[in-house]
C-alpha cells in the first residue's frame, strides 16, 4: 500500500500525487482516504468491476454502499425527483457529516443502486475527501474501512491490519478521533425517515421530518 498526504497547509496534493490517485481509480483500485468522520474506502462508482472488488473486501453481498461527491450542486444534478424540502435539507446540512439517500438515473455500478432506484450520495466537511472526485472527474465510492461486523479502521495500522496490500493508495493525515459517522436519511420517503443517527442528531433534524 503506497501512502501519500497533502504537501502544504491548504490540502493541496502535488502533480505526482493527483496522478497516482487518478491511475489507482482509473485500474479499478481501491483508494483510502480520510472524511469529516472516518477514513473511507473509494473506488470508481461507474466501474462494476471495481464495486465487485470493494463488497468482496467488505465481505458484504447486498449492505449498501454510498458515493462520494465533490460539491451540493453535483449531488443536485445527479439526484432525481428531489422535494424543495429535500433540496433545503441538503443546502442545510451539507456539506457535512450526512448521507442523503435519493433516486437518480446516472450511470453508477448496478450494485450502487436500491432495487427502488436509490443510491446514498455524500458531501463531506471535509476539503481532502472532496477533492478525489474532483480530480478524478468521476464519483467514488465512500465506505468506512472495515470488514463487515469490525471496528471502522481510524488509523494507518489499523488499515494496514484489516487490508494490508489490497489497498493499493492511503491519504494518511494520522489517527482520526472516533466517530459515529454520517446520520444516513431517506429523502425518498414522505416523511424523510432516518436510518442512521450519526454525528448529525435527530434532534437537529427534526424539523425536516415532519
Amino acid at each position: 500500500m503506497k501512502i501519500i498526504g497533502p504537501i502544504d497547509i491548504f490540502h493541496r496534493f502535488s502533480l505526482d500525487q493527483v496522478d497516482m490517485i487518478q491511475s489507482v481509480l482509473r485500474q479499478g483500485k481501491m483508494i483510502v482516504y480520510p472524511t469529516d468522520t472516518l477514513y473511507g474506502l473509494g473506488a470508481d462508482a461507474s466501474s462494476s468491476e471495481a464495486v465487485d472488488r470493494l463488497y468482496k473486501l467488505k465481505s458484504r453481498s447486498n449492505s449498501p454502499v454510498s458515493v462520494l461527491l465533490p460539491s451540493v450542486n453535483e449531488l443536485l444534478n445527479m439526484a432525481t425527483g428531489l422535494s424543495p424540502a429535500a433540496i433545503k435539507l441538503i443546502r442545510t446540512f451539507m456539506p457535512g457529516a450526512l448521507t442523503v439517500i435519493c433516486r437518480s438515473h446516472y450511470g453508477f455500478a448496478p450494485r450502487l443502486i436500491s432495487p427502488g432506484g436509490s443510491i446514498g450520495f455524500r458531501v463531506p466537511g471535509d476539503i481532502i475527501s472532496r477533492q478525489i472526485p474532483a480530480l478524478y472527474e468521476q464519483a467514488i465510492t465512500t465506505t468506512s474501512v472495515n470488514p463487515a461486523g469490525l471496528t471502522p479502521a481510524a488509523s494507518r495500522a489499523e488499515v494496514e491490519a484489516y487490508y494490508g496490500d489490497q489497498v493499493d493508495l492511503m491519504i494518511d493525515i494520522g489517527p482520526l478521533q472516533r466517530s459515529k459517522g454520517s446520520t444516513v436519511i431517506d429523502l425518498t420517503s414522505a416523511p424523510f425517515k432516518i436510518l442512521r443517527e450519526g454525528e448529525i442528531s435527530r434532534q437537529v433534524l427534526q424539523d425536516f421530518l415532519n
